[in-house]
């Protein structure tokens, strides 16, 4: 029996889409008779939202705390410690403000100064004490932090024999949202190829990320394993996908996710909407659309700038459950989906998408084409139309309201089944027996 560490900051019962991808490899690879140890961080409530509680038989997760002596008392409330609503509301508040604070300062020293370089020191002990009583075969690690590529590099130096594949969800010095500027960007450039150098292969989220990172590592096996969805979450969504969605008197549009302003936003989306009212070729009441997840004062701050609210249309409703969410796209007549036309974020491919796909619901994708990853399956499983312009985007609108239907939705089923975990496990199964 193979024995796998994989080392993630992000696991269950974290409600993040992030959480997603590993639990759902090792879901499976347990499934089929692989040794699965997880190390992570301990949950402390800031970590959160929680909510994902699942059963992972036979999997052992050990979590390692990272917070200095001090903070640990403060923060060790138990994740499902009932709090009363308008703490809660004040917590959330703060979340919000320091996650946007921290966005901005990313956006000039990069993944350095990051708490959970905390983390590494004590997680890496505790992976010397795992293998000297397991032995692994290989350790997965999956960024982002750096922190779990650096545990990772740190346990391969001390055992050589371990066979180490580093997963990236996101890029790290060259991602496209979250980059470093200036003598910042040099430093962090050097530190990945220092640690990742070290690594046996690597694995990104789509074909146009692979073949970046081969530039910067020609040596190196890189595989691509996309994003996707677990058929046992999706049970009926062939059945789903099978039915025409039908329109009502009220069309109504659901972003779920995160927004960046000037990358991920809607802006060309409040802009038609608001024209075509303005027209009176719609009314302000046969239209909604609702944005869910922890994204007001990025939202509040595209909104207010050019007054896109003006006829009371565009909902925040804030975080909502994992099961919540589900049940919103599958509602939803249109799922909203949004990346930057640009050509650092061409291979971008979030988890979120895959859930939209099974969703039963078209997906109205701005800000891609074709030529991005995204669109390229957006384009290929017929789930979607895609959108850069906003005169196009207000004639498809205008045609949904008078048709009462979506043309550009058709389902292909077999392209969609390519994105299964169980069948992506399968192909990680021939990653490690190659490496």
């Amino acid at each position: 029996m193979k024995k796998i560490l994989f080392v993630t900051a992000t696991f269950y019962p974290q409600n993040r889409i992030s959480v997603l991808r590993i639990g759902q490899w090792v879901k499976y690879l347990s499934m089929k008779g692989y040794d699965v140890t997880v190390l992570t961080t301990k949950k402390y409530p800031f970590l959160g939202p929680f909510g994902l509680e699942v059963e992972l038989p036979g999997v052992h997760v050990i979590e390692v705390d990272f917070l200095p002596f001090f903070l640990r008392k403060k923060f060790n409330r138990k994740t499902n410690e009932k709090t009363e609503s308008k703490e809660r509301n004040s917590e959330n508040h703060l979340l919000s403000n320091l996650k946007f604070i921290t966005r901005k300062a990313r956006s000039y020293i990069g993944s350095f100064f990051d708490l959970y370089d905390l983390w590494i020191e004590p997680a890496f002990k505790e992976a010397v004490k795992l293998q000297e009583k397991k032995e692994f075969d290989y350790i997965i690690s999956s960024f982002s932090p750096p922190a779990v590529h650096i545990v990772s590099h740190k346990l391969k130096l001390k055992y050589p024999n371990i066979k180490w594949i580093a997963d990236f969800r996101d890029l790290w010095a060259y991602n496209h949202i979250i980059k470093a500027k200036g003598v910042f960007e040099k430093m962090e450039k050097r530190r990945e190829k220092k640690i990742i150098s070290n690594a046996d292969a690597l694995i990104t989220v789509s074909t146009p990320l692979t073949q970046e990172m081969r530039k910067y590592y020609p040596l190196h096996k890189i595989f691509t394993i996309e994003n996707g969805f677990d058929p046992d979450e999706f049970l009926h969504w062939k059945q789903n996908l099978t039915a025409q969605p039908k329109i009502g008197n009220k069309l109504v549009i659901s972003y779920l996710g995160t927004i960046y302003p000037n990358r991920r936003d809607p802006s060309i989306l409040f802009q038609a909407v608001n024209e075509l009212i303005e027209e009176k070729k719609i009314r302000k009441q046969d239209i909604e659309i609702n944005f869910y997840g922890n994204n007001k004062k990025e939202l509040m701050d595209i909104i207010e700038k050019k007054n896109y609210n003006k006829f009371d249309i565009i909902n925040i409703k804030g975080f909502v459950s994992r099961e919540q969410s589900l049940k919103i796209q599958k509602e939803s007549d249109l799922l909203l989906f949004l990346e930057w036309n640009d050509p650092s974020a061409k291979g971008v491919l979030t988890g979120k998408l895959f859930e939209y796909l099974v969703s039963g619901t078209p997906i109205l994708a701005l800000g891609i084409s074709k030529e991005n990853a995204a669109g390229k399956v957006i384009e290929k499983t017929q789930t979607g139309k895609l959108f850069l312009e906003k005169e196009e985007l207000k004639k498809e609108l205008l045609k949904i309201f008078m048709d009462k239907k979506i043309e550009f939705y058709n389902p292909n089923l077999k392209e969609i089944e390519k994105f299964s975990r169980e069948k992506q496990v399968e192909k990680l199964i021939e990653i490690l027996e190659t490496v």
